[in-house]
């Protein structure tokens, strides 16, 4: 019994022990779990007008060197990624992200830090933040060109909705991000109209930002181009082929045949005008041609491949009643001839008169001799 009663107390003397031992273990995990838990912080505004950058502010303990990723989301049905900038640790415990916002819509964003892979935060760390973005740029009217001639000015003219006899700040930045107006002041009048005119010297994409007492209202990119100088072309004077005439007169019943000698040109056949002329010729495939289209006031024409042949065509008036004289012109043609009476093959238009030739003068001499021969024979 005495032996049994030394071995308990033996055991309850060690139980204060090995309790001691567990507090001490489990104080050195979680010191060491402590000790592996870090802060960061993330600030950015509230609003934000369209168009302004979005500037994100952080703070970390987190080692420097270490990589930090910040991802802007638009807010809705489904969370919509945006853009998603990566920035690296520094020793001083600070870091900043800028987003563009010109192309943003109105609505509600956020910006967050993922978790980082070994790293833990601590419960006071702040690593999401919304954004309201308000868009104004609804009420700026911009009425000057958004591409315009390189004058040595860039036109900048438009409203404000609402800025009545007040003001408007603007500020334009050229094609190297510099500053080439303002930030000033322009007035405004009482319809909210504004007009300014800016000195540049470079062409390029301009960028103009509008800014009230509520603050940003929108931007506007104008380009401005170059004026090419005008080029002097010299014109190859074409060179003009003669023009050949001939005149004959012509009737109904008698019309003009005129004899063209072609070239390798091409001819431009054509009459003179006062008289409602037609004009008839044969086509290089045999088949006879008549025009009449132009009346009395102008001249009937034709164009005909040059070949190297004589081209025969034959004019007289529409009517029966007229008659007169008429030239022919050919242009591109050797020569251009009237011909004195209507040769064989041109297309007759009346009736053709056979007329016999005088008896030769010798012969009616002889005749006459003759004949009073006989007569005297006779009364002999």
């Amino acid at each position: 019994m005495r032996a049994v009663v030394c071995e308990m107390s033996g055991s309850s003397e060690k139980s204060p022990r090995i309790r001691g031992l567990m507090v001490a273990l489990i104080c050195l995990v979680f010191a060491i779990g402590m000790a592996q838990a870090y802060e960061l912080t993330i600030d950015a505004p509230t609003t934000l007008q369209r168009g302004m950058p979005l500037i994100v502010n952080g703070t970390s303990n987190i080692p420097p060197g270490t990589s930090v990723e910040v991802i802007l989301s638009k807010s809705g049905y489904t969370l919509e990624e945006i853009a998603r900038e990566m920035v690296t640790l520094q020793a001083n415990q600070e870091f900043s992200v800028v987003f563009d916002t010109i192309d943003l819509s109105r609505g509600i964003y956020k910006v967050e830090v993922p978790p980082i892979s070994g790293y833990r935060y601590l419960g006071n760390s702040v690593t999401l933040r919304v954004i309201e973005m308000i868009d104004r740029s609804d009420e700026l009217r911009f009425s000057a060109p958004l591409v315009q001639e390189m004058d040595g000015t860039l036109d900048v003219r438009g409203s404000i909705f609402g800025l009545k006899s007040s003001g408007v700040r603007i500020e334009a930045t050229g094609p190297g991000q510099d500053i080439v107006f303002g930030p000033d002041y322009v007035s405004t009048k009482s319809d909210g109209s504004f007009q300014v005119e800016i000195p540049i010297t470079d062409t390029g994409q301009y960028n103009v930002s509008f800014t009230d007492s509520k603050g940003y209202i929108g931007r506007v990119s104008v380009t401005v181009f170059e004026v090419p100088e005008p080029m002097t072309v010299t014109a190859t004077a074409q060179p003009t082929l003669p023009v050949m005439s001939a005149t004959g007169y012509a009737s109904r019943d008698e019309p003009a045949v005129f004899s063209v000698q072609t070239g390798s040109e091409e001819v431009r056949v054509f009459t003179s005008s006062g008289i409602d002329w037609v004009m008839e010729y044969t086509d290089s495939s045999g088949a006879v041609q008549k025009v009449n289209v132009k009346g009395e006031n102008e001249g009937e024409e034709i164009l005909i491949d040059g070949n190297g042949e004589v081209l025969t065509v034959t004019v007289y008036p529409y009517k029966y009643s007229t008659s007169g004289d008429v030239t022919l012109f050919a242009q591109g043609a050797s020569s251009v001839s009237a011909a004195a009476e209507q040769p064989p093959g041109t297309t007759g238009v009346g009736s053709a008169i056979t007329k016999s030739a005088p008896l030769p003068l010798f012969a009616v001499i002889i005749a006459v001799f003759v004949v009073s021969f006989l007569l005297l024979r006779r009364r002999w």
